[in-house]
């Protein structure tokens, strides 16, 4: 069995800016501080290093892992309304049928490896009816950096499983996912979907680069030396 990790924003989902909208929010009932995000660019990074990149360039100081958190659950709060209204959130196209194909193979288990805190990231995946395709995954609530967190989601893939991988793959739109994967030891999957380029990813060392995600399949097919067809 192979294990494919996926990464969220500008890879399976966009939010329509719900993430940003809901931190903006939160630091503004905390702190009275206004377009938090503004002095941040989140694209592959961790919930918790944005709060602290935040709190440096606002407030002028390092925040304790209190603080952190009250903005975390502060952000949680508004999340789920800012979804389910944001007029531009979308699946990414090819998405539902490239996991309802690997979903449906006996050769691959699914997993996500995302800078998104585990109850954001479900709150992100359910208004796309996403969360089915993954029982495990690791999370920016399991650590501040992105390869950390993509070795935890291959610990617990291991774990649900019991299997033994003949590959791992790491999937991500941006060029943070891709040395993450390579950090944490896997094969490493550049989609050119979000603000990266095709050249971006190839820049950044990844070992491959699509141009959309029902492009994975063909990568898939070839390096693990498996077949989709039925």
């Amino acid at each position: 069995m192979n294990l494919v990790l996926f990464d969220i924003d500008g890879t399976l989902i966009y939010s329509g800016g719900a993430g940003a909208r809901a931190l903006n929010l939160a630091f503004k009932e905390k702190y009275s501080i206004d377009e938090a995000m503004s002095v941040v660019n989140p694209h592959g990074q961790t919930d918790i290093a944005i709060v602290e990149e935040i709190f440096q360039k606002k407030l002028g100081r390092t925040p304790t892992f209190y603080e952190v958190r009250e903005i975390l659950e502060f952000y949680l709060l508004y999340l789920r309304e800012e979804v389910w209204k944001a007029e531009k959130y979308k699946v990414l196209d090819g998405v539902v049928e490239t996991l309802e194909a690997l979903a449906s193979s006996k050769d691959f288990f699914l997993g996500l490896a995302t800078g998104n805190i585990e109850e954001g990231a479900r709150i992100k995946l359910e208004r796309g009816d996403l969360n089915k395709y993954f029982k495990c995954g690791g999370f920016g609530s399991d650590h501040r950096e992105r390869w950390q967190i993509v070795r935890k989601a291959w610990e617990r893939c291991l774990e649900y499983t019991g299997e033994v991988f003949s590959n791992v793959y790491v999937v991500g739109d941006t060029p943070l996912d891709i040395e993450a994967g390579k950090k944490a030891g896997f094969k490493t999957i550049g989609v050119a979907t979000s603000i990266y380029t095709f050249e971006d990813l190839v820049k950044s060392g990844a070992d491959f680069v699509i141009n959309r995600m029902d492009e994975l399949l063909m990568v898939l097919e070839e390096d693990a030396k498996v077949s989709f067809k039925k």
